[in-house]
């Protein structure tokens, strides 16, 4: 890992010293001057494509704004189209006025993906955020009551322009948009410091969820801090020192606006509050503090309702449709997870005589329960999700089909209106789950992940705030990184983050382990292998009833490097990785594997021997209670026997 510290402090510092450099040449100002950026859809927290699959349905995007920057242009691709024809995509702004199209292509062995730019000027911006509507228009009206579309919008991406806005007060440091975040620490920081250190990059990721910025943590250079690569990037820096705590911007205003948090060992780890409790709207100053107060009871609800739910509840159905709804378990109660039970209220257009209409609950591929719709126009059911799915966090879905009566299906056909009550739950129990694998993640760090670091190398901070960020855009909860030491994470029965040499986490007993000079892989049958050079790996499985990450290495710790830039490189986060496993060896090629699981199970109660031994207890209590009881009736026959009882006579 400290190779990659390394060169990312050299990236780091090569491009701060240019603006440096030409900031010596004008006057600090309040904003920057016009400039052009483009941020990629996955930044911006809006996925990885857009995906159309219905026509004359609009799918409404909201893009995040850079403060004192407008929209110019989206651009992309248009990977895929399927059950469609002659048609296209009409851009349009919130209030319905178009303001471009995306011609789709007829797909075929001649056809390939098709690039599209549609510009933005006349897109208004309001509360840092410029509403698009995207909907599906065809031609065709052979296929009215056909399979859905599904046309793919992929390789998606905003131009921005104009003085991006540099902060000027502790409220605009995290502003809707920024690209990056660097954090100093200190050199070998303190407990104090590292704490505070993972608890500013949890609040950060989880302010800014699901868009995806970068974080990096490094040590404080010995010279004068470099300032941020551009507008949209900023610096913190965690200082130790004696005195209260306090939160203060230094520079602000200008380019070189640095965030400092500082305090003793005390006070330090008290500032995070601030950003954790979404307070910094509050502090439109260049300076405040936090005081220590009681610690607030994490607060959790076993039921959540649709209403809280981020996607859509309403579709219009001709042919098939499909809703997802957004449910997210960790929304739900804290700790481990359960099976999940949903009460579904809907409403719809009544099916009449020679119609049909149906809808099937599907989570993870599995379809949950089947309703046939009905005159009535309401739908009241009830059916569960099952725990190791909710567990691997899998979408629930509702696929809805509705046929007209025969013969009426033209493009006069009128669809069938299919809403979903806000006020349907949905609430856990305590299934037992053991939750294993990387999808197990985050539900098995709630409400609290210990994090521990052995210290063997100077990287590991970064690593766990890498894996924190990511866990926590995947999370609907705020997580509580806990710092503690490592003998504490190791038995504990908390959900842990642990960062390693492998030597000094075998207790844990991951699927990869080491012992002495061996590798042990933790298979039915298990495999001892000899890898001089080590291998490193980052590994989810259950533990102790509970979850536990762990970042280690058997050889040296730049083996790690390569795992970190593979994570990178992904479309998701560490969360949506299938598998328990990964590792790399000295070549530096990432393996994802699966040992133990691909995700959680359901627990199984074990049945052991000890029954046996309860039977013949239970045989023996049996068999003396005949013997007693047959030996009482003869001994009660023998009492009442003719020749041993006195005759009735009359004196």
């Amino acid at each position: 890992m400290s190779s990659r510290r390394s060169a990312r402090l050299l990236r780091l510092w090569g491009a701060m010293a240019l603006v440096a450099a030409c900031g010596a040449v004008a006057a600090p100002a309040a904003a920057v001057p016009d400039a052009s950026t483009t941020l990629g859809w996955r930044q911006l927290g809006l996925g990885t494509s857009v995906q159309i699959h219905a026509t004359d349905a609009p799918v409404s995007v909201s893009v995040p704004v850079p403060e004192g920057m407008a929209p110019t242009r989206l651009t992309g691709v248009v990977a895929s189209a399927t059950n469609v024809s002659n048609s296209f995509v009409q851009v349009a702004r919130g209030d319905g006025t178009v303001i471009g199209t995306i011609d789709v292509p007829q797909f075929g062995p001649q056809q390939l993906s098709t690039p599209f730019s549609v510009p933005l000027t006349q897109v208004p911006v309001a509360m840092g955020r410029a509403d698009l509507r995207l909907t599906l228009r065809t031609n065709d009206a052979d296929a009215v009551c056909g399979p859905d579309p599904d046309v793919a919008l992929t390789n998606l991406a905003v131009s921005f322009t104009g003085a991006a806005q540099v902060p000027g007060t502790i409220a605009d440091v995290f502003g809707s948009v920024i690209s990056g975040v660097t954090v100093y620490t200190p050199r070998n920081p303190s407990p104090a410091a590292a704490q505070t250190t993972l608890g500013l990059v949890a609040a950060i990721a989880d302010h800014y969820r699901p868009q995806r910025v970068s974080i990096d943590v490094v040590d404080t250079p010995d010279g004068p801090l470099p300032r941020a690569t551009d507008p949209l990037t900023r610096v913190v820096v965690v200082r130790e020192q004696s005195g209260p705590g306090s939160i203060r911007l230094d520079g602000a205003g200008g380019p070189d606006a640095t965030l400092v948090v500082s305090g003793d060992r005390s006070s330090l780890p008290d500032q995070v509050a601030l950003f954790r409790a979404g307070l910094t709207g509050l502090t439109q100053t260049s300076s405040a503090a936090v005081e220590p107060g009681a610690d607030r009871n994490i607060q959790g609800s076993d039921t959540v309702t649709f209403g809280q739910f981020s996607d859509r509840l309403t579709a219009d159905v001709l042919g098939t449709a499909t809703l997802v709804p957004g449910f997210d378990p960790t929304a739900l109660s804290l700790g481990r997870p359960g099976r999940v039970n949903v009460h579904l209220l809907a409403r719809y257009t009544p099916v009449v005589q020679n119609e049909r209409a149906s809808v099937l609950a599907v989570s993870g591929g599995e379809v949950l329960q089947t309703i046939v719709l009905d005159a009535s126009g309401t739908l009241d059911t009830r059916f569960s999700i099952p725990a190791a799915q909710v567990a691997a966090n899998e979408p629930l879905e509702f696929r809805i089909s509705y046929e007209p009566a025969p013969g009426a299906c033209n493009p006069r056909s009128v669809p069938m209106t299919f809403q979903i009550d806000p006020s349907s739950t949905a609430s856990s129990d305590t299934t037992p789950v053991r939750l294993g694998g990387f999808s197990s993640i985050p539900l098995g760090w709630q409400p609290t992940v210990q994090v521990a670091l052995d210290g063997t190398d100077p990287g590991q901070l970064d690593a766990a705030a890498q894996l924190i960020a990511s866990v926590q855009r995947s999370s609907a909860v705020a997580l509580s990184p806990v710092l503690v030491p490592i003998e504490q994470a190791v038995f504990s029965r908390t959900g842990a983050l642990v960062v390693a040499d492998a030597a000094n986490a075998e207790a844990l007993d991951p699927p990869i382990n080491t012992e002495e000079s061996a590798t042990l892989v933790d298979l039915p049958a298990q495999v001892r292998i000899n890898i001089p050079d080590g291998l490193g790996t980052i590994q989810a499985f259950a533990q102790n009833s509970r979850s536990v990450v762990l970042v280690s290495t058997s050889g040296s710790w730049d083996l790690v490097d390569s795992i970190f830039a593979f994570l990178d490189e992904q479309e998701g986060e560490l969360a949506n990785l299938r598998g328990d496993v990964l590792v790399a060896g000295r070549a530096g090629q990432t393996d994802l594997m699966s040992i133990r699981a691909d995700g959680p199970r359901t627990e199984v109660e074990q049945v052991g021997t000890g029954w046996l031994t309860w039977l013949g207890v239970s045989i023996a209590v049996v068999a003396v209670a005949v013997l007693v009881a047959a030996g009482a009736t003869v001994y009660r026959r023998r009492v009442t026997a003719p020749g041993d009882r006195d005759d009735d006579r009359t004196p």
